[in-house]
């Protein structure tokens, strides 16, 4: 299909040049972002494979750190992936990783990490592509909580006196390893395209691109920004608007899709007693662990995944919501309201 390639062995299905097993680890992405969905990949790999047929495409129109995306990819669950991000700056970042990868290697080697070069970064308005990808990469590995805009400064503050310096989530090692898995899934055919655009736009260049597959074949995983904090953490925020129309046009929207928020009761007023072209809207509720900023206490917050799948296998990773009514987390994900940085507890990540 689509002249892909990759193979099973006794430890799982592999990509050439990529570690065995490395895709169906935690830590694959080479971006780090606030509330990142890797603890909820399992649950949405689970949803994926439970129902048939299996994925020929995986569409990612707000694909962020696109760990879903890598993961079931990686893992075969999917055949291909299309990935899409309004910000030009994530949107070159992954087409560079896929399509140019040793450039960015070398270039992300070659660079200083160092405040000086933050501030550089930071005022830099690049219009070259790769430019615009080591600009992505430098930011979001050296700011606050991986925010590339606005408010957020270097980890460990511009004078340095935390002992937490800006370079400790800059593993250049580790980060050239999960920058080439990237490059090698594209090599395998894996990767479709990237493109920097609105997720409605990209869901209509998907049904224009590939007019064969059926509706059943397209899978499409959005993660929205946080309801709550939303303008706070992200360069694309969603207003009370943005997320109206999101849900209008997953109502008409013919494939298969996941959806994850931060469990909010406008987010679920919105869907409830909802059909989707695809099917009756079921809501999903997970219980994400954390370590909440200023001490080792772990805690949990809740995410809401709302699909259209369907089959919902039982799972001890999320409830389904039975009754529309039922009481929803009356702001955000725990998860989300803490900022702190999470370099001090997850420098591997």
């Amino acid at each position: 299909m689509y002249g892909a390639v990759g193979t099973m062995s006794d430890d799982g299905f592999e990509i050439p040049g990529v570690p065995t097993g490395f895709f169906a680890s935690q830590y694959i992405s080479p971006l780090r972002y606030p509330g990142s969905k890797r603890l909820l990949v399992p649950i949405l790999e689970a949803l994926v494979r439970a129902n048939v047929p299996p994925p020929r495409l995986f569409v990612e129109p707000l694909c962020g750190g696109a760990t879903a995306s890598l993961r079931l990819a990686g893992t075969d669950t999917a055949h291909e992936i299309f990935l899409a991000d309004l910000d030009p700056l994530v949107a070159a970042f992954w087409r560079i990783a896929a399509f140019d990868t040793e450039w960015l290697v070398d270039a992300m080697q070659e660079e200083p990490v160092t405040v000086d070069r933050w501030g550089h970064w930071r005022k830099a308005e690049p219009a070259a592509a790769r430019d615009q990808a080591l600009k992505c990469l430098f930011l979001n590995r050296t700011t606050f909580s991986g925010i590339l805009h606005g408010w957020a400064g270097p980890i460990g503050g511009r004078k340095q006196k935390s002992p937490y310096k800006i370079d400790c989530r800059f593993p250049k090692a580790t980060l050239a390893t999960r920058i080439r898995a990237v490059g090698a899934l594209a090599s395998a055919g894996r990767v479709a395209d990237v493109v920097c655009g609105d997720y409605e736009a990209v869901l209509v260049d998907a049904r224009r691109r590939w007019p064969r597959l059926a509706d059943d074949e397209v899978v499409v995983y959005l993660d929205p920004p946080y309801v709550k904090k939303g303008r706070k953490l992200y360069g694309w925020a969603f207003d009370d608007e943005e997320h109206t129309r999101l849900a209008n046009v997953l109502r008409f929207c013919r494939y298969r899709w996941m959806l994850s928020y931060d469990d909010h009761s406008v987010i679920r007023a919105h869907y409830a007693h909802s059909k989707s072209r695809g099917g009756l809207i079921k809501q999903l509720i997970a219980e994400r662990p954390y370590t909440a900023a200023g001490g080792p206490k772990r805690e949990t917050g809740s995410e809401l995944i709302l699909t259209n799948f369907p089959k919902i296998p039982v799972s001890e990773l999320y409830r389904q919501v039975d009754s529309p009514g039922e009481r929803a987390a009356p702001a955000m994900s725990q998860a989300a309201d803490s900022l702190g940085d999470e370099c001090v507890r997850e420098v591997r990540a």
